[in-house]
């Protein structure tokens, strides 16, 4: 339902891109995130495929329309593509109604459309109050009903849980896609943050300095990242060189890469080394060990603690990353 084809945007005159000849296809009713570190051009894109900006080059189709090209341009209004902003961006002075209707089609059904999606995000009785009333999970679910009121086939979240406490993000990031999820709207969401992604994504779009690195679900994009940029940004990854190989018994590659996870402690792996565990700390949810191999320190952390100090420590060949 959407189709990017490389799509470039430059705002100094081809210096530099915010997005580099970037290309993608997005299928109907999935949920998509599109994770990257601040710079990497995700607010961008999707200000491009809404219509917010205008590519430098390249083409964007959407339901098969011809919506950004070298020769046409269709208005953002015209899209039917909703977004929900970081800020919420909601009107002050209008109250949680009026805000809703905000962006409907005047007719005889406007009032019942707001209704019904006051139900979906569960603010029933909330009509009247203005947005300073509001908590901010609240006014996030408002911001949510004003962009599908109108039935958009494409539904844009920019950072949507950037602005929620901690102890409220889980919760609240169920709820709102439980919420898309009723709704039946085909969405994108911008996070830097991969628990988001990992948690509520059909498929991850990885964006560095304005290039598409990777999409893909997210278990090829944990088990098989294309680059070691990708595989960081979903958990600590090791690169083990040759003097390190050496003490694994490991000697007939030159380097490689392994998360942290997939080191295992006194079991029986591929690869084996002596370790010391030269101090533990006690963390929580699991303990902090200080290990060192050779000439080498490593930090782990574990959800049990071992005694004495002397462990082997390895991997199996099956754990080890392989980049394009």
């Amino acid at each position: 339902m959407l189709k990017v084809t490389s799509v470039t945007k430059s705002f100094d005159g081809d210096k530099t891109f915010a997005v580099d000849s970037v290309s993608f296809q997005l299928e109907k009713g999935k949920n998509y995130a599109v994770v990257g570190e601040s710079g990497s051009g995700k607010t961008t894109l999707t200000r491009l495929i809404a219509g917010l900006e205008k590519p430098s080059s390249g083409e964007i189709e959407l339901n098969e329309e011809l919506v950004n090209s070298d020769t046409s341009f269709i208005a953002p209004e015209k899209r039917k593509v909703g977004m929900v902003f970081q800020d919420y961006a909601l009107f002050p002075h209008l109250s949680v109604f009026e805000n809703i209707a905000y962006g409907l089609d005047k007719g005889l059904h406007k009032n019942d459309r707001v209704t019904e999606v006051l139900g979906l995000v569960g603010l029933q009785g909330f009509e009247k109050r203005y947005p300073h009333q509001l908590s901010g999970g609240q006014q996030q679910r408002v911001a949510l009903a004003r962009a599908i009121a109108p039935k958009p086939s494409l539904l844009i979240l920019d950072e949507p849980f950037s602005n929620l406490d901690a102890s409220l993000r889980n919760e609240l990031r169920n709820e709102l896609f439980s919420i898309i999820k009723k709704a039946n709207t085909t969405t994108i969401f911008v996070t830097h943050d991969t628990e988001d992604a990992l948690a509520v994504a059909d498929e991850v779009l990885v964006l560095r300095n304005g290039k598409l690195l990777q999409k893909g679900d997210t278990k090829s994009l944990y088990y098989q990242p294309a680059t070691e940029y990708v595989a960081s940004l979903f958990g600590e990854v090791l690169c083990l060189e040759n003097a390190l190989l050496k003490q694994f018994g490991c000697s007939e590659q030159n380097k490689v890469y392994i998360r942290k996870e997939s080191l295992k402690i006194n079991q029986s792996v591929d690869f084996t080394a002596k370790a010391t565990v030269l101090n533990k700390k006690f963390m929580g949810a699991n303990y902090e060990l200080e290990l060192q191999i050779g000439e080498n320190t490593l930090l782990l952390k574990k959800n049990q603690l071992f005694e004495g100090t002397a462990v082997s420590i390895g991997f199996d060949k099956a754990a080890t990353l392989e980049f394009n």
